[in-house]
């Protein structure tokens, strides 16, 4: 060292070139580390709502004011956890998943450009990955819809105790890739973390989205006959719901989130009746159901399936959803996917005789991911999905000059 710094003294370009050099290096490293850093002007004032966003979903914020509580040990360990189950699931769900639609399903939105998504919860994610080409996304479940943590007034203990309730929210997600209602009762309910908004926050900052609004939606109640008696129990009142609006960087598609909290049983849309009419306003949709409980092969839920019918124009959905059944009887082409068998306990009693004689009759390929309810063990292999399509409706052709993802999204894909 000695020697090369005496040989600089006789060298002056020499040791300007490794100033030179360093400077360079050193400007590089502070790029890198201000790239998530953005201004109020680039989001639209939403810039906190994203940082926060990202901090709970174990990513680098982009707001200055939390760089430095990013730095911390506790929050360099949530980010780590996270990461890993974020990890695992774009490696082991994502990337195959996504291959699997635009071959079986469609690579654009499949049918309209609302994608209906009944009993939900907080899924935001699968809805987006399997179709990011829809312009509108309506979702709904018992969940309530909660709030944006007020992470900036959150004491450092209570930021520890809020990441630590989103670890234990979305670890039943990471493992099963869906929500267990039970748990989410109870997870979704803390003195932190409340509602679907967090999660769903958590989900859009992961898959490079920004969110540029959150606002309360609200469908004005439907005006009873005179001679049309009021159901029993709560009374009437306007049914509340969440639009929370997204875009992809870079696009200028502003895209929309609409999510309600509602008992979708035939007692409960009793109360709300708007609800299915609003539902049958949207026009022909896509129709996702994924681990919804065999919620729709109930009696209960008769008002619900009947406007699913109607309104569906494509149907992309795990056994637990609409029964094969009625699919059949309203004369869907229906292709299956992956295998089928008796349903995981408690739900051995939805198992469905015409729709198991389908699949042996249709032979199936193999799902190359994991779908709806199953044990996540490689000697289980009753991921399912059916893709229908009402009538005779054609099947949409492959093209390729359709919509291309943004190098965004593919990045977070690995591509």
């Amino acid at each position: 060292m000695h020697d090369m710094v005496s040989s600089m003294r006789f060298f002056p370009r020499a040791r300007f070139a490794l100033l030179a050099q360093l400077f360079l290096l050193l400007l590089s490293f502070s790029i890198c580390a201000q790239a998530q850093l953005r201004t109020d002007e680039g989001l639209g004032g939403q810039w906190r709502i994203n940082s926060i966003a990202r901090l709970m979903s174990g990513l680098p914020p982009m707001l200055p004011a939390h760089v430095e509580y990013a730095e911390s040990e506790s929050w360099q360990q949530h980010s780590a956890s996270m990461k890993a189950g974020w990890d695992r699931m774009r490696n082991g769900q994502i990337a195959a998943m996504t291959a699997w639609r635009d071959t079986a399903v469609s690579p654009t939105c499949p049918s309209g450009k609302t994608l209906l998504y009944p009993f939900s919860g907080p899924d935001f994610f699968n809805a987006w990955w399997m179709f990011p080409d829809c312009e509108t996304f309506v979702m709904f479940g018992l969940e309530h819809i909660g709030q944006v943590p007020d992470f900036d007034s959150l004491p450092d203990r209570q930021r520890e105790r809020l990441l630590a309730d989103v670890r234990a929210a979305t670890t039943d997600f990471f493992k099963r890739n869906y929500f267990i209602t039970e748990n989410m009762a109870k997870q979704l309910r803390t003195a932190q973390l409340r509602g679907v908004i967090p999660v769903v926050m958590i989900s859009m900052a992961v898959s490079g989205l920004d969110v540029l609004r959150i606002v309360p939606m609200q469908i004005p109640a439907v005006a009873r006959a005179e001679n049309e008696a009021a159901p029993r129990g709560r009374p009437m009142r306007n049914l509340r719901g969440v639009s929370v609006e997204f875009r992809v960087p870079g696009t200028p598609t502003v895209r929309r989130l609409n999510y309600f909290s509602v008992d979708a049983t035939d007692r409960g849309l009793a109360h709300h009746p708007e609800f299915l009419r609003y539902l049958r306003s949207l026009g022909q949709t896509t129709t996702f159901v994924k681990s919804a409980s065999y919620l729709l092969h109930g009696r209960e839920f008769k008002s619900m399936r009947e406007t699913l019918l109607d309104v569906s124009g494509v149907l992309v959905q795990d056994d637990s959803g609409i029964p094969y059944s009625a699919l059949v009887e309203r004369g869907w082409q229906v292709s299956l996917h992956g295998k089928y068998n008796v349903p995981i306990p408690p739900f051995q009693r939805a198992f469905q005789a015409q729709l198991d004689q389908a699949y042996k009759s249709q032979g199936a390929a193999p799902l190359p991911f994991v779908f709806g309810y199953q044990f996540h063990d490689a000697r289980d292999q009753r991921s399912n999905v059916m893709v229908g399509r009402r009538g005779n409706a054609p099947r949409p052709a492959r093209n390729a000059d359709n919509q291309r993802l943004p190098a965004s999204i593919h990045a977070l894909l690995g591509h």
